[in-house]
Parts: C-alpha cells; structure tokens; sequence
C-alpha cells in the first residue's frame, strides 16, 4: 500500500508535505474518536452498547438487509468522495475538505472507542475486524482524494492570483483519474464491509463467548 501511495503522489505531483500533513490529521480525528467515546455519560454509552448489541445479534440471527446495507454504504462512501472532488473544483471548498477528513477519522475513532470501552478486550479485537481492512483503506483513499483537491484548489487559487500559468487539461485528466481510481477501490471495500465484515465479526462474537 505504502508504494502505491507513493506511486500515485509522484505521478499527481503532491507535495509529501501535503500527504504528512492528511495522514497527521486522520491519526489526530480517530484519537479524538476514540477519546470521546470514552468520556461518554451513562446514558450514551448506554444507547451505544444497545446499538452494537443489536448489530450482533442481527449478525448472529442473520438477519441482516444486506442490499439495503450496500446502498447505503455506497451512498455514503461515494458521495463522500464525489463531494471531496467537486470541492476541489470550487476552490473555497478547501477548508470544508480539511474539515471532512477529519470527521471520517473522528467517526471511525469512535467507533474503535465505542467497541474497546464497551467489551475491554473483546472490543480490541472486534474493533480489528471492523477496521481492516476496509476502513484503512477507505482512509487512504480519503487522503488521496483530498490531497488532490487541495492541490488543485491552490492550482486555480494561484492562476486566478496571476502567479502561475496551469495546463488544466492535463489537471483535470488527472483529477478524473483519481475520481475514477478511488470510486472503483471505495465500491470493493464497500462490497467488503456489507458482505464479509458482518461474518467475520459474528465469527469474533462465537469465538469469544
């Protein structure tokens, strides 16, 4: 994975810096999460124990939509990029990517916090099984998507400002094939998460017991 993100920040021409400083904000959203979901009241912790006890037992008893689960983390996980690229087509939008990417990493956070507060030890390894591998790759797919955008935003930014000349065609070509590149990987990981996910967690769950 390591060298595929290095291959594809050489041929899109981002800066590592920019790749640094995404990677930094993803650890410091799912810390963040994680943190919070272990300074929850009662009463939340309490909603939140209800919630992943009834998303075992529906794993348990099979009783799962799964086609409905797809869509819905189709909608989710694409819209998320789609809306990441267009943003960096607007220009201003760049804050809001920045501010997206931490979300994504503060709700998966929090949902390792969530498992690991509510089942100890058990919730170390359900929290493996509901993170890889989909969840690092969708994070890393999110990184890339968002560096490109935030690239491309201070392109325009600076070709507006008089700075530099861009060949945008050329930009655009290759901001499609990001869009393209990570749409293809988010509809696997998608296939993933609604159809193998749920087995390997009710796997854990009988393990465990």
């Amino acid at each position: 994975m390591k060298k595929i993100l290095n291959h594809l920040r050489t041929r899109l021409h981002i800066s590592k810096n920019l790749f640094v400083f995404l990677l930094v904000l993803v650890i410091v959203g799912v810390a963040a999460g994680s943190f919070f979901a272990s300074i929850l009241g009662e009463e939340d912790k309490r909603l939140v124990l209800e919630y992943l006890n009834n998303f075992f037992n529906n794993s348990l008893n099979n009783n799962l939509e799964y086609n409905e689960s797809f869509f819905n983390t189709l909608i989710f996980t694409l819209g998320y990029a789609l809306i990441v690229w267009l943003l960096g087509i607007s220009v201003i939008g760049f804050i809001l990517v920045i501010g997206f990417l931490f979300i994504k990493s503060f709700i998966i956070g929090f949902s390792i916090g969530s498992l690991i507060v509510n089942f100890h030890l058990k919730g170390v390894l359900f929290s493996i099984g509901y993170v890889f591998p989909h969840h690092i790759i969708n994070l890393l797919i999110y990184i890339i998507v968002s560096g490109y955008a935030l690239y491309l935003s201070f392109k325009i930014i600076g070709a507006f400002t008089g700075k530099k000349e861009i060949d945008f065609k050329n930009i655009m070509n290759k901001y499609c094939f990001v869009l393209g590149f990570s749409l293809v990987i988010l509809t696997l990981t998608s296939l993933y998460e609604v159809y193998v996910m749920p087995s390997l967690m009710n796997f854990l769950v009988r393990l465990l017991n």
